[in-house]
């Protein structure tokens, strides 16, 4: 098993991840950018919308990313006690005495 890194590992992923997992506030975006459009309605709206739909992500992200890395603990090497998975070096066989 690989050891923990450290820094911004699978951040961007994660974020890509929850942009389309929060991509419902980009359709309301797009929906009141069609009501501009078509009623006038103030375009800050859109704006609005976009911006809750980018920040929901990018906090779920860092919520996800970091927290992992604070709650997994520390990276522990355990020992290979599989004996089908051992060398003979480990058994102690193949060594001349």
């Amino acid at each position: 098993m690989k050891e923990k890194g450290t820094g911004f590992g699978g951040f961007l992923a994660c974020f890509f991840v929850s942009l389309l997992y929060h991509f419902g506030w980009a359709l309301a975006a797009v929906a009141l950018l069609i009501v501009h459009f078509v009623k006038g309605y103030p375009l800050w709206f859109v704006f609005v919308g976009l911006g809750i739909w980018v920040v929901s992500a990018l906090v779920s992200a860092l919520i996800i990313t970091f927290g992992n890395k604070n709650f997994a603990g520390p990276y522990v090497k355990q020992d290979n006690i599989n004996p089908y998975s051992k060398s003979n070096s480990d058994f102690g066989m193949g060594e001349k005495k």
